[in-house]
């Protein structure tokens, strides 16, 4: 009797499907302790355990809800929005058991630009962070989710100061002006949530922790890109103009508010894209951003040659002469060990 031979991209392709079941496995392995060790953490890439898990899968997010609304709550801003018939957007894949349904969003950001987001990273803070929050279809609603480790899931975005506004950003920031008072909400224009962040299938951080608030304790599944998003420092500043309850300039995050060590618990770095990571977050911005602005940047270089900071350099200054504009110099890209450090702005 003949046997037949299994291809070698397809047996390939198993063996990477097993592996990532295993792994995920090991994740909700450690729900039951990790879940309720408190949140957030500082993250630090090189404590982080790869790991390799299938992508997530993103549904309906580039779908035009029928109507978006921005609340001041006197504590943050959240952001909800109501979708006609089944398309609510949701997340599959990765780690996840099931479909995880959208709920809300809200941002979190400090007195300064030195203290907004929630999350340290490698000991520092960054200036505004991005919650974006699922819950288990199973569970029917988000407040029977949130009993249960795995009922609710917290998408992470870190925003970073640069010179040009994010026009993605743009009418969130442009309504915070009509809900300077708490409890005060007001209606947007409908747009696909997806602009506001970019949806990532590799590259992000994972780990189990807890959130409290008075008695209540909320166990979560988060989920950190190592991709920022821009803002600038006008965008920035709308969010500190927000009124708290007692009618002071609100800011979300306390200045005694200190993000835990991951030390004790697992931090994973998921799919990473390169063997050695030489910093916790990604140099190069989202593909929304990058494609907006130099020719050079939808040129296809191979940023793991060891010759891919020379060709840039020499690519840009082709853009440049055509624009007659100042050349760069080739001190001013530095290369980095797995990467590239490139200087294009959003």
């Amino acid at each position: 009797m003949s046997q037949t031979s299994i291809p070698a991209e397809a047996d390939e392709q198993r063996s990477s499907s097993a592996i990532s079941l295993q792994n995920e496995a090991l994740v909700w392995s450690l729900a039951p302790t990790e879940a309720y060790q408190p949140a957030p953490i500082d993250i630090t890439v090189c404590r982080a355990v790869q790991l390799e898990l299938e992508p997530l899968r993103w549904n309906n997010y580039e779908l035009l809800p029928a109507s978006v609304k921005l609340t001041n709550t006197g504590e943050t801003v959240i952001l909800s929005a109501r979708w006609d018939s089944e398309q609510c957007p949701s997340l599959e894949g990765g780690p996840l058991e099931g479909r995880y349904l959208f709920s809300q969003l809200h941002f979190h950001w400090g007195l300064s630009a030195l203290d907004g987001s929630e999350h340290t990273i490698d000991g520092y803070r960054l200036p505004l962070e991005l919650h974006v929050i699922h819950f288990a279809e199973r569970f029917g609603d988000q407040d029977t989710a949130q009993a249960s480790p795995g009922g609710v899931l917290c998408l992470v975005y870190f925003f970073n100061l640069k010179s040009n506004p994010n026009r993605f950003v743009e009418p969130v920031v442009e309504a915070l002006e009509r809900i300077l008072l708490p409890e005060s909400y007001t209606k947007l224009e409908p747009f696909p949530l997806i602009d506001l962040f970019h949806a990532f299938t590799d590259e992000y951080f994972l780990y189990w922790g807890c959130t409290r608030n008075g008695p209540q304790v909320t166990p979560l599944l988060w989920l950190l890109s190592r991709t920022q998003e821009p803002l600038d420092f006008r965008q920035l500043k709308q969010f500190n103009r927000l009124l708290d309850r007692r009618m002071r300039p609100r800011c979300s995050l306390q200045p005694s508010d200190t993000a835990r060590p991951s030390k004790g618990r697992h931090l994973f770095h998921v799919n990473p894209r390169t063997p050695m990571s030489v910093s916790t977050l990604r140099i190069e911005p989202p593909e929304k951003f990058a494609q907006t602005r130099w020719l050079v940047d939808r040129q296809p270089i191979d940023w793991s040659s060891p010759d891919a900071c020379r060709q840039y350099v020499q690519l840009v200054r082709e853009e440049l002469a055509k624009k007659k504009q100042p050349p760069v110099e080739e001190d001013e890209v530095q290369c980095l060990e797995g990467g590239s450090n490139r200087s294009s702005e959003y």
